[in-house]
């Protein structure tokens, strides 16, 4: 009886197995979750499943595309997509119109993801003499955020300002001289405001500590207004085909109206859901 159990644990521990999460609308789009960083680990029958979608509709990447986000690369199920010759149809993001009232919340990508962005070093390059924090963001928007918003530096002005929480001025840390340290600390402290440390804790500048997807930050209402345009994006305006996302999304897809469940996503990263740029 012991071994009987053991044998039909392990048989239902090999089906359905998805830590960062997938989600099956059943008209042949498929949402698989991937941390950025990590290989996307996924049961055989999720894999056949993927693979079958993705070679009737294509698949997508996420913000600036698959070619950028290493965890996906390196993961079996990527490769079995190449094997089986599904289309690639780049980003996802690329297709979704924003509002033009919002598209300035979209400046939250600045603190989104910025190691795996490479966003210091990226933008270390582009620094001219004597520019200032707040000069090279407003040079620089296609370098942090989607390109070709239209954006202006009165947007990254209002975003700078609505950002900023008691005891830290986003607005007058920009405007400091550019060293990489103090880029380094200004996008730190965005980082953190915005998404917390790995696991999901903002430390605020008076030492409370809050989870961020309460949102109970102003740099957290930000990128959840960013996050439920692409969200709503994807349950609504999405066709069929497999879409990698960044899985912290599935959290937020499946309790939203239209969303289904998550399979698996033991594993989800809580500030996984922001997007490689």
């Amino acid at each position: 009886m012991i071994k009987l159990l053991q044998l039909l644990k392990e048989v239902l521990e090999g089906s359905n197995k998805a830590p960062q999460g997938v989600i099956d609308f059943g008209n042949g789009k498929i949402l698989v979750g991937d941390n950025h960083h990590d290989p996307v680990e996924l049961s055989q029958d999720l894999i056949d499943k993927i693979v079958a979608a993705g070679k009737s509709n294509g698949y997508y990447g996420e913000g600036i595309g698959i070619e950028h986000n290493k965890g996906v690369m390196s993961s079996e199920v990527y490769k079995a997509l190449v094997d089986a010759k599904a289309k690639y149809k780049g980003s996802w993001d690329q297709k979704i119109e924003i509002p033009k009232e919002e598209k300035y919340a979209y400046l939250a990508t600045l603190f989104s993801n910025p190691t795996e962005n490479k966003r210091v070093p990226t933008l270390m390059k582009k620094v001219k003499k004597d520019d200032t924090i707040f000069d090279l963001l407003s040079r620089t928007f296609d370098d942090y955020t989607e390109p070709g918003l239209g954006l202006s530096a009165k947007d990254l002005e209002k975003f700078l300002k609505e950002v900023g929480q008691e005891g830290v001025d986003f607005l007058a840390l920009s405007k400091q001289p550019v060293t990489r340290k103090n880029l380094q600390d200004f996008v730190d402290k965005g980082e953190n405001l915005m998404w917390g440390n790995g696991d999901g804790i903002i430390t605020l500048p008076n030492g409370k500590e809050v989870h961020y997807n309460k949102y109970s930050t102003n740099a957290g209402k930000m990128a959840k207004r960013e996050t439920d345009i692409r969200d709503n994006w994807l349950i609504n305006k999405a066709g069929p085909g497999v879409y990698f996302v960044g899985s912290g999304h599935l959290k937020s897809i499946e309790k939203m109206k239209g969303g289904k469940p998550v399979i698996g996503g033991g594993k989800i990263d809580t500030a996984s859901t922001a997007r490689i740029e």
